[in-house]
């Protein structure tokens, strides 16, 4: 496709915008590290959970996600739905209060007011490591890798050209701008995006002549094979997503999830926490978060499933099926509406990249250059040296881009590794018994228990033993073998070593007021305070009914996509009703949640007179 003025211009303007979003807010930003990393702590919820949406939605969910709907069809909602849906809502009601409340500088200080000295450090370091150098540049590495498989095909743009064009700007941007301008600029991103998605979304219904014309181009090329692909819910038997991987894929990214906010297999929730205003505005930001994130992937899932009519190809064994947006966005993009698809992959870039690179050598500094080499220089000092941890991280990044072909291969390699510590993430919050030893073990023991039940039998394979391909299972069996086996592993561990240190404990719950299971501390609350697993119940409930009105919102519009009128309208009524029972509950959760804290405080303060 030809550039023409037009597009030129629209981009040249987006370009100048985000540099002058940036330059705008530097002066801000370098005053402190709160400033520069945090916001200053003052950014509206809603507004962190757009942000935490264009950090999650980028190019690779373009690439990612639109080629799994190609192989797939409709029921490919359930793939983001089971990963995030239920998370996402078990994060915001269940512990986005409580991270907030502690008021850190990044989540990973937890750690050393959790645990006792050796078993913080050891953590706080290796979730450090895996965070800035190994999760960071993986993340931004397929994030690039994405937005050259959109304008490689769309715009006839090498890898090289493809990160001359994105990389300057990106590293020029987050330098000047810190997290104050990341996510202002997010949030005109996502605009832009929104506005580059629906507008190619209109265009493939009107491709085929309206939604019953596709849905009928559908049944004509593919036959039988047609009525999976207008499905909403995954076939038992499907070779890519059988219902068991969306099972497997809901549980094991749910459970345990919330209960460590710097995740290898997620992005930067504990920035987005830490830098709101209030407590309650973390769940706020969790709620925008899931619509906005869901919707944007929807729109991009939906047209790819369409454009398997035009290159049934790419449903074979074996096609890179991650060129299909890219190839939708060159046969129907007319004049100028190509600019603004740039400017909407450019800004889906440069947000992930920007929120990458920023938290990464947030973390960088923090927990591993000022904890461990350099703890008492100017704020200055460690402002310069996250620019130069941003510059490691994105040249880790660059390295990624040349050798990965395959996006989603990356993404469930990353969440299976994760997946394997993420119920000792709840026990460290609700298990007082839950010590140094079993949270070192699930972390370490966690990603051997991984390499032996994923890694190993793969290795077998290579080397040619004759029984090896019967140990290699589905990526969603192994992901809930791994979870399984890891906490075997640990409860043992924590039962067969003694107690963290008393006083340690007491710290904690008096500056946390944690839920679940810490009875030796009970006497510290105020009488007739609920206890033990009540409230966690009733959160888990209040999660599940958020999650519901969600999906349904997605269900039905799903519906609508592929003509089905009727159904997607009641649909998305019964979503409209079941969100509006959740934030009701949600809100009346969040007042007992402050109420309580408030009492414990109170009473502690009593005692100590």
């Amino acid at each position: 496709m030809n550039w023409h003025q037009l597009d030129i211009l629209i981009v040249a303007a987006y370009i100048l915008l985000m540099l002058g979003i940036g330059f705008w807010h530097r002066r801000f930003a370098n005053k402190s590290m709160d400033n520069f990393f945090l916001g200053g702590r003052k950014i509206p919820g809603w507004l962190n959970g757009v942000s935490y949406t264009s950090a999650l939605v980028s190019p690779d969910a373009a690439t990612g996600y639109g080629g799994l709907a190609v192989a797939t069809g409709g029921f490919i909602c359930w793939w983001y739905l089971s990963r995030f849906g239920l998370a996402l809502f078990l994060g915001g009601v269940l512990f986005a209060v409580f991270w907030r409340r502690l008021n850190l500088f990044t989540t990973l200080e937890f750690y050393d007011l959790r645990f006792p000295k050796r078993a913080a450090a050891a953590m706080r370091l290796w979730i450090a490591i895996r965070t800035s150098l190994i999760a960071m540049p993986a993340w931004t590495g397929i994030t690039l890798l994405a937005a050259y498989k959109i304008m490689g095909p769309a715009f006839d743009l090498t890898k090289l050209q493809t990160l001359y064009l994105v990389v300057p700007i990106s590293l020029l941007f987050v330098f000047s701008s810190g997290y104050k301008g990341v996510v202002v600029s997010n949030f005109i991103q996502m605009i832009i995006f929104l506005a580059g998605t629906l507008m190619l979304a209109y265009l493939t219904l009107d491709h085929f002549g309206g939604a019953a014309a596709m849905v009928e181009a559908i049944g004509n090329k593919f036959g039988p094979t047609g009525k999976e692909i207008l499905g909403s819910v995954p076939p038992e038997d499907h070779a890519i997503f059988p219902l068991a991987a969306a099972f497997g894929w809901l549980l094991g990214q749910s459970i345990g999830y919330g209960g460590d906010a710097a995740p290898m297999g997620g992005a930067m929730e504990g920035q987005r926490i830490l830098s709101t205003r209030t407590p309650a505005e973390a769940l706020t930001m969790y709620v925008v978060a899931a619509i906005s994130m869901f919707l944007l992937l929807l729109l991009v899932t939906l047209p790819s499933i369409s454009a398997a009519v035009i290159w049934p190809e790419l449903r074979e064994t074996g096609a890179d099926r991650e060129l299909v947006y890219g190839r939708l966005m060159k046969l129907l993009l007319p004049t100028g509406a190509m600019g603004l698809m740039v400017a909407a992959m450019l800004a889906a870039t440069m947000s992930t990249v920007g929120d990458n690179l920023n938290f990464g050598s947030q973390v960088l500094v923090s927990d591993i250059y000022r904890r461990w080499f350099v703890p008492k220089a100017k704020e200055a000092h460690y402002m310069l040296m996250g620019k130069i941890g941003m510059v490691v991280i994105l040249a880790l990044s660059v390295a990624v881009v040349f050798n990965v072909l395959i996006i989603t291969d990356v993404a469930i390699f990353m969440l299976s590794l994760s997946a394997a510590e993420l119920p000792a993430n709840w026990a460290q919050w609700w298990w007082w018994r839950f010590n140094g030893p079993a949270r070192v073990a699930a972390s370490f023991g966690g990603a051997g228990v991984f390499c032996l039940v994923v890694v190993g039998p793969k290795l077998l394979a290579y080397f040619g033993v004759p029984w090896a391909d019967s140990l290699i299972i589905a990526w969603y069996w192994q992901t809930l073998l791994v979870m399984g086996l890891t906490t075997v592993l640990w409860v043992t561990v924590a039962l067969l070593t003694k107690p963290d240190p008393e006083e340690l404990l007491q710290s904690f719950y008096l500056r946390a007021h944690p839920l679940g299971c810490w009875t030796p501390f009970k006497h510290l609350d105020k009488p007739g305070t609920e206890g033990e697993f009540k409230p966690v119940f009733q959160g888990i409930f209040i999660a599940i009914i958020g999650t519901g009105s969600v999906s349904f919102f997605i269900l039905g519009l799903t519906h609508v996509w592929f003509a089905k009128y009727l159904s997607g309208a009641l649909t998305i009524g019964a979503s409209v009703i079941a969100f509006i029972v959740f934030w009701q509950l949600a809100k009346r959760y969040l007042a007992f949640l402050a109420t309580r804290a408030a009492d414990n405080t109170i009473t502690y303060k009593n005692s100590a007179t």
